[in-house]
Parts: structure tokens; sequence; C-alpha cells
């Protein structure tokens, strides 16, 4: 009984690290914590969001700022989450309490002006299509609606501990700050000049209209 449960536990384990190694080796762009899925979609890129509970406050600013048709156009589009939305609207907040001296003030939804809110939607849209398939480990430049600088690349990670040598991609976006980022870092580097990166959670989502890319949920919304 006991060779037959050993035999059980090196199978499961021969099992598992062949699936993960058909995981690693596997062609596919789009990749969602560094695994890859099926990246075709019937939908268009605000059908998908709409799809999906975890942007139903991206889809309500999309809606008040009257940017679905830009959303659905030939555009890679780095979509902020509700709980990145929810953090920049905490630090609104804080931010007013501060400025006013009361504790009471709230900055909500509403506080955001259309105008200031387009802006910030425009800030996460690229003109045509920015695949995986188009990066590399070094940083490449972007400039998104606004004319913004920004850097996307992808970084090796050792996220399942070892058990692949070589490692999982994850994708990465960052809004430049006084120009692009010394690699490496000095020590002594401002904080203010640092580029403002943020890693995608789900990335390479083509969809019927365009491309889509997922930022992490730590991200506060508009890259502050």
């Amino acid at each position: 009984m006991k060779k037959l449960e050993i035999f059980i536990a090196k199978g499961g384990w021969g099992l598992l690290l062949a699936v993960l190694l058909f995981t690693a080796c596997k062609k596919d762009d789009h990749f969602k914590g560094g695994s890859p899925t099926n990246a075709q979609t019937d939908l268009t890129t605000y059908d998908y969001l709409k799809a999906n509970p975890l942007f139903d406050t991206l889809i309500s600013l999309i809606d008040k700022a009257g940017l679905k048709e830009t959303v659905n156009s030939n555009v890679t589009f780095m979509a902020p989450t509700d709980y990145s939305i929810k953090q920049f609207l905490k630090a609104r907040t804080k931010e007013l309490q501060l400025e006013l001296n009361d504790e009471n003030v709230q900055y909500t939804l509403d506080s955001l002006k259309t105008p200031e809110l387009r802006d910030s939607l425009m800030a996460y849209i690229f003109d045509g299509k920015i695949q995986r398939s188009d990066l590399s480990l070094e940083q490449q430049l972007y400039k998104n609606k606004m004319g913004e600088d920004f850097s996307i690349r992808l970084k090796k990670s050792d996220d399942y501990g070892g058990i692949l040598s070589a490692g999982v991609q994850y994708m990465y976006v960052a809004k430049i700050i006084n120009g692009l980022d010394p690699d490496p870092l000095p020590d002594n580097f401002l904080d203010d000049d640092k580029d403002r990166e943020s890693v995608l959670q789900t990335s390479g989502i083509i969809t019927k209209t365009g491309i889509l890319h997922v930022l992490g949920n730590k991200h506060t919304f508009y890259w502050r």
C-alpha cells in the first residue's frame, strides 16, 4: 500500500511538472499571470469589458467621457480595473481632506469632470495594435493618445519557484517621467523622476476591434 502511495505521489508531481512545462513552452500571445489562455474573442473591446464585473466602474467612466467609439477603434487599450479607480478616488479624497482641513470631504466619481476624465482615459489608449509578440526584454517607447511617452517591455520572473528554469515573462508598462529611467536604477535616483511602472495582470486579448491588456489591481488610475 505504501509503495502505491509513493508511486501516486511521484506520478502526481511528474504530471504537474509536465503541465507547467507545456504551459511555459506553448506559443500564445494572451497571458494571465504568466499562463497562456485563449487570446481571441468575437466581442468588441468595449463589450468584452462590459461583460466582466471587474470593469463596471470603468465602463461607466467610458460612457460618461463619450469614448466608446474610441475604445472600439483600431487601438490598444491598457485597461485599469475598478480597483485601480477606487485607489485613485481614495488618494484624491486624502488630498482634499488635507487641503481643506475637513475629514468629511469625499472625492467621488461625480467629482470627475468630463474633460479631465476624458484625458485620464485617453492616457490608457495607444494607436494601433501593441501585442506581446512585438515586445522583448528591452524597453520600447510608445506614445499614448495624449502624446505622453511610455515604455513597454517584458520582464522575466521566477514566480514558479524555480520549477521552470526558463522562468515566465510578465508585461510591464511605464509612464516616463523626465526621461527614460536608467537601467539599473542608481540608489540615489530621485523618486519624483522615477517612471511610474505597472505590471499587466492579463495581456494580449485580441478583440473584434483592437488589442486589450489589463493592468494589475495595484495600479492607481491615471498613473498616480
